[in-house]
């Protein structure tokens, strides 16, 4: 009775809102509709999930070949400033070498002068030489580049790393170095050495400081001084020198070995 009564109630609001009353034969059709559908309901999402995955991974392997043809690009650039540091250090070795040999025979005279007997010229070529500056500049643009645009990840090697890390940070240490001892040269050397002997072959003088004036200045504690000042500070260069030359050769041999 009951159910007759909502029956008719459902079909007069039905008639007073000009909808259809939904019967339970079409709720069972929407509801098998459903059932026999979602497999195909599944399929689709599975293909939309699958499609936006291969999508990541092609576009991930995209990626994956332009960072390494980018690492490629910076490996061989580094090596080939890495290379020319090398020659330059070495040649910087070199001369310094030469400065080295010349500033302790005169430091030898200074200490002995009765020791050996030295000619004017021989002095004034020991003094030219050591007040030479050979000066190591390192190329450091390609890691310079590396860092400011974001791309050293693109290193993957951690031994890589810190060895670039540590070679700059030497050459570094030997640009403060050098401006130090450039400074030291002009201010304090310099002035000194040229006020008692001409740099310059080519100027004709009539007659060269005489032999018997060169104790007088081996006994010169100022000149002492600058000779030793000389040396130590080219001492200290050389052995920053010979320390980057160690870690320009660790670094070109890694290098070499990540290049294909």
């Amino acid at each position: 009775m009951e159910e007759s009564i909502k029956q008719e109630e459902s079909a007069q609001e039905s008639e007073m809102t000009g909808a259809q009353p939904v019967t339970s034969h079409q709720r069972h059709s929407v509801a098998k509709l459903i059932k026999d559908m979602w497999p195909a309901y599944l399929i689709e999402i599975f293909v939309i999930i699958l499609g936006i995955s291969i999508t990541l991974a092609l576009e991930a392997w995209r990626e994956g070949i332009k960072e390494d043809h980018l690492e490629q690009v910076y490996l061989k650039n580094l090596l080939s400033d890495v290379e020319t540091d090398q020659v330059s250090l070495r040649n910087t070795i070199a001369s310094t070498e030469k400065l080295l040999v010349n500033g302790d025979e005169l430091l030898a005279l200074i200490r002995n002068p009765q020791g050996k007997t030295i000619l004017p010229d021989r002095m004034k070529e020991n003094l030219r030489t050591i007040l030479e500056r050979p000066n190591f500049i390192s190329r450091d643009a390609s890691f310079s580049d590396l860092k400011s645009s974001g791309n050293l990840h693109l290193l993957k090697n951690i031994r890589l790393k810190n060895l670039l890390f540590a070679y700059y940070a030497e050459t570094q240490h030997i640009r403060e170095l050098q401006n130090a001892e450039q400074q030291a040269t002009i201010v304090l050397s310099g002035n000194y050495f040229l006020k008692l002997f001409s740099m310059d072959d080519k100027i004709i003088r009539g007659d060269p400081a005489p032999v018997d004036a060169i104790p007088s200045l081996l006994h010169s504690v100022e000149f002492d001084n600058q000779v030793l000042l000389r040396v130590s500070n080219r001492k200290e260069l050389m052995a920053v020198y010979k320390n980057a030359d160690a870690l320009c050769g660790e670094v070109k041999k890694e290098l070499s070995a990540k290049i294909e």
